[in-house]
């Protein structure tokens, strides 16, 4: 392959860990358990077909079961790099020059040879890897390239399963490694002759083979066990002085021999094609993100990459009842989840709104029934209650009806809303018939309904997450539904629905007073059905009890009552401030009670956390979940986003699932509360900024800013560059002309300076908030 590779100039360029996933798309937790495809320290990728050991990690255990990795080694100058330890002991800084779903590499520079090793993954049998080798020098250098399938590690035998073997196909010039007498079969070549091939199961000859750089070549192996083979082809290149060399090695896997070597000649002889639909594809993508831009840390940076690149792969082609893109909750076992789908549409919204609306209107219109029950993609339904209830989650895990409006109000899409609506009006009609008891009370039949797994609010004990819980009048669930009657409101107007309108006002007026009842000395408080009281457990507080302040409809007196509280959280933030899915509506309820100040503070915290680990460019240690991986290859990864944020690297987090889509929603978090662009209700032309800016980043000169932020059609890139610890001067840059703009503080209008008709700068204090208007 001789093609000049042209990368994004819309990707961020940044030193990236080389650790990550390329998106296995087929793979699903019915009807195909493909697989999925990681990276293999220091230079590989591979497919990880067994269960891997954190929560959901089952997904990925088929009936043929095993590892399959593509391990590249290099010998160059007396120098062998097969092993991590190699790369440490020269010195040589391994990283990613480009770390997307779609294509990760790995690179580095040893003594004048800069290597970039490109890794794609074309349908669900072939990794491709676009190997460039560039001699900065001038002198010529020889370079021999080691490529090992290193294929079996069996966790359970099956019918068929007798041992391992690895073949030559001298023909095709191909290594063939299968399991004998059913398994998959695959194959190892490039476009480039070999120069010898041989097979062990001795992972020690393996390594002194490289080490010695070996490349005689030896006989057939075939062995009864459930071990590794390790089947070798060696290539050998030589690079001329200021030029560069590249070649495809490629990996591939079918039922049968011949399948798989006719998948493996088409993938080598057309890398070039494949990866450029690859990096179309990510164009398109990073053409349209909204991201951190000017003097944001890099490990910032980094980690915004790595949460959009999680919620990606979160997001699964269409496939069985879902005939829309949906959101998978995870890659190993993918669920729809309504909660989990609208925090993570509500992040990727930043980025591709459209997307995002599409998954939203696919959760409701193809779920199996009204209440959106959780489910997989064959139909079958996964949280059934105690009761029997094939249960949903409730309007409050996610705030579903919150996240639409927020959507609408930045695109104003009303077609998306008319094709909603009816879905919208079954859900809440469902809830009514199915979820109130019989005062009209809301309740969740259990406390998976609400999220909250096992939570103690449900009067329930840690093991009986799905006990009947009737009882409790849920005052959560009463202020989601308060707002989303008072949505559909708005909605029933936009669809066309008027004769809707008056049942929806009486609702949203109905719920509004029995949230605002349910306040009972200071807090927001459950009651017990059985007995009509308020349920006071002793020194438990709840962030769910914030949600009436979250979603609008508590009174001035009870979000002053309540205020203090929000200090409490910041002093006990384990648990609570630990997990996605309440620090949404934590800090949608702080901002509402006019604390940016300290939810800016609490949301940097967390980034800070959150990405310094997610940029660690070393493995780490997996948590208790025994799933007999071999211990070289029992390892978590940097490069993706985890389940949950938590305060302290506990077997909790290390138990945690990686490459999870709400882990990778805090830049939802970092746009509305530190960025400070909302959206304002009921406006058609206003928008609100609120730069809320921590101390930490108060620095005099410093810009920090974010691109591609979208407003009913307009595009703008925002910086907010910092002139002392209050002040900043507020820049933005619009990719179309506007014809007029106003600014208001406190309804006064701000002075402006505007150099054009397509950008805007004004000063503005830190945590003041400013309604912009753009006509």
């Amino acid at each position: 392959m001789k093609h000049k590779i042209t990368l994004p100039e819309s990707f961020p360029k940044i030193k990236y860990v080389p650790f990550g996933y390329l998106d296995n798309p087929y793979h699903s937790a019915v009807y195909n358990r493909s697989g999925i495809v990681r990276s293999v320290p220091p230079v590989g990728f591979g497919f990880w077909a067994r269960r891997m050991p954190w929560a959901y990690g089952e997904g990925t255990m088929r009936n043929v079961n095993y590892l399959s990795f593509l391990h590249l080694s290099f010998y160059y100058d007396g120098v062998a790099l097969h092993e991590l330890v190699d790369y440490k002991n020269n010195n040589i800084e391994l990283y990613s020059a480009y770390h997307t779903k779609n294509i990760m590499s790995y690179n580095f520079n040893f003594n004048d040879i800069e290597f970039d090793a490109k890794y794609i993954l074309h349908g669900e049998n072939s990794i491709v890897c676009i190997l460039d080798l560039q001699n900065q020098s001038d002198k010529s250098k020889e370079i021999t390239i080691h490529a090992t399938n290193i294929y079996g590690f069996i966790e359970r035998r099956w019918w068929g399963i007798g041992g391992t073997l690895g073949n030559y196909n001298d023909k095709e010039d191909m290594a063939i490694s299968k399991i004998w007498s059913y398994g998959d079969i695959f194959a190892l070549s490039s476009d480039r002759k070999s120069i010898a091939r041989k097979a062990t199961f001795d992972e020690e000859e393996w390594n002194t083979w490289i080490r010695n750089n070996n490349v005689e070549s030896s006989e057939n192996v075939s062995k009864l066990t459930d071990d590794a083979v390790y089947n070798m082809m060696s290539y050998k290149t030589k690079v001329e002085p200021n030029s560069s060399e590249n070649m495809v090695i490629a990996l591939s896997r079918n039922v049968n021999e011949t399948y798989t070597v006719r998948n493996q000649k088409s993938v080598v002889a057309n890398a070039s094609e494949l990866l450029k639909e690859k990096i179309d594809d990510d164009k398109k993508f990073y053409d349209q993100l909204s991201m951190l831009t000017g003097d944001w840390d890099d490990n910032w940076k980094q980690g915004w990459v790595y949460d959009y690149e999680t919620l990606r792969m979160t997001i699964r082609q269409p496939l069985g009842i879902y005939k829309h893109h949906w959101d998978g909750m995870q890659i190993f076992t993918p669920r729809a989840v309504l909660g989990e789908s609208a925090l993570d549409m509500m992040c990727y919204s930043y980025a591709d709104i459209e997307m995002a609306k599409e998954v939203i209107f696919g959760t409701f219109a193809d779920a199996v029934d009204p209440n959106v029950p959780c489910s997989r993609e064959d139909g079958s339904v996964n949280m059934i209650g105690e009761s029997g209830q094939e249960c949903g989650t409730a309007p409050t895990w996610g705030l579903p009806f919150h996240v639409i409006l927020s959507i609408y109000n930045r695109d104003k899409d009303d077609e998306w809303i008319k094709k909603l609506y009816p879905y919208l009006k079954s859900y809440l009609e469902w809830w009514l018939e199915n979820r109130t008891d019989e005062d009209g009370w809301f309740h969740c039949d259990n406390s998976w309904e609400s999220g909250q797994d096992g939570s103690k609010r449900f009067l329930i004990a840690e093991n009986e997450e799905g006990k009947t819980a009737t009882y409790v009048r849920t005052v959560d669930v009463e202020a989601t539904m308060a707002n989303a009657f008072n949505n559909m409101i708005a909605f029933a107007n936009i669809a066309g629905e008027k004769e809707d309108i008056p049942n929806w006002e009486r609702l949203a007026k109905e719920r509004i007073e029995r949230t605002q009842n349910m306040f009972v000395e200071g807090w927001f408080r459950d009651f017990d059905a059985r007995t009509e009281k308020p349920i006071i457990l002793k020194d438990y507080y709840d962030v769910m009890m914030l949600l009436p302040l979250a979603v609008g409809v508590a009174t001035t007196e009870q979000i002053e009552s309540i205020k203090p509280m929000f200090s409490y959280f910041e002093e006990n933030p384990k648990y609570w401030l630990d997990w996605p899915s309440f620090m949404f509506p934590f800090t949608e309820a702080a901002w509402n009670a006019g604390l940016y100040e300290l939810t800016s503070k609490i949301i940097f915290e967390t980034g800070n956390r959150i990405y310094e680990r997610n940029t660690d460019n070393n493995l780490k240690t997996v948590g208790t979940r025994d799933t007999g991986l071999p211990k070289k290859y029992n390892y978590r990864i940097p490069g993706v986003a985890t389940e949950f944020w938590p305060i302290e690297m506990d077997e909790k987090y290390l138990n945690g699932c990686e490459n999870y889509g709400w882990g990778a929603t805090l830049p939802t978090l970092v746009i509305r509360n530190i960025i400070g662009f909302r959206e304002t209700i009921g406006s058609e032309d206003n928008f609100l900024l609120s730069p809320s800016l921590p101390v930490e980043l108060l620095i005099a000169g410093k810009t920090y800013g974010i691109s591609n932020l979208k407003w009913h059609g307009h595009i703008f890139d925002l910086n907010y560059k910092v002139r002392n610890s209050k002040e900043l001067m507020v820049e933005l840059k619009f990719q179309k002309e506007f014809n007029s703009a106003k600014v208001k503080l406190n309804g006064n209008h701000v002075s402006l300076n505007q150099p054009n008709c397509k950008s805007l700068l004004f000063e503005a204090s830190n945590f003041e908030k400013y309604e912009i208007e753009i006509n």
